[in-house]
């Protein structure tokens, strides 16, 4: 679960910035900077999935 988050918050990063780097508008700046707080969502979650498998991993033992 963590891989497939952390790749959709490198393509989502990657992607706000390519929009941003061709804005023509102030909408596309807009759509830019929502996949960049998508990315940091994405990253929070991989954060998360790994403190609970880490968790998960101690209580076991």
């Amino acid at each position: 679960m963590r891989v497939i988050l952390a790749i959709l918050a490198i393509a989502a990063f990657f992607a706000g910035a390519a929009i941003l780097g061709d804005a023509k508008s102030a909408i596309h700046e807009i759509e830019a900077f929502i996949l960049f707080l998508i990315s940091a969502v994405f990253i929070s979650g991989v954060g998360i999935v790994e403190a609970v498998n880490q968790l998960r991993k101690e209580l076991k033992k």
